[in-house]
């Protein structure tokens, strides 16, 4: 990883930020990693997470290959974020810089620690199962939000 400039997240836009910068951007939440059902023209979020998905550390298992793994994986990056922007929790970091609002209290890059965002109750870990533990049939039982709008 090379240098990431200070306060990088406050002083460029989402443009401007290097590879490492972006990465380092992302908050650990996993909440991208919960699998979807589309419906017609709703979009429901399940609490069940990608098999890939090491739940107790909120860490993809193959994530330089994830993209070509797993077909439904949601993979940010600059030029794809808005159009993926209704997939994103509003607590995401990648939202929340392009929107133009402050990272919230609990991101490792304010608290120094990257344990912050579990131990505020901000990721999947305590509430989500694998999807290898769920039969498919059984996904609408785990739907936890609809989204809508944009």
């Amino acid at each position: 990883m090379t240098k990431l400039r200070k306060f990088f997240w406050e002083k460029y836009t989402l443009d401007q930020l290097s590879q490492d910068e972006w990465e380092a951007l992302c908050d650990g939440c996993a909440k991208c990693c919960l699998l979807k059902i589309v419906n017609k023209k709703k979009i429901f979020i399940t609490n069940i997470s990608c098999s890939k998905l090491e739940i107790e550390s909120c860490r993809c298992s193959d994530y330089s290959n994830r993209e070509k793994n797993v077909k439904a994986c949601l993979k940010l990056t600059k030029d794809n974020l808005h159009k993926n922007f209704k997939f994103l929790p509003s607590s995401c970091s990648y939202r929340l810089i392009s929107e133009g609002n402050p990272l919230p209290e609990w991101h490792h890059l304010l608290s120094k620690d990257q344990e912050s965002v579990h131990r505020s109750n901000q990721s999947i870990q305590k509430y989500s199962v694998s999807e290898t533990s769920v039969n498919i049939e059984n996904y609408e039982d785990h739907i936890v939000a609809e989204i809508t709008g944009k």
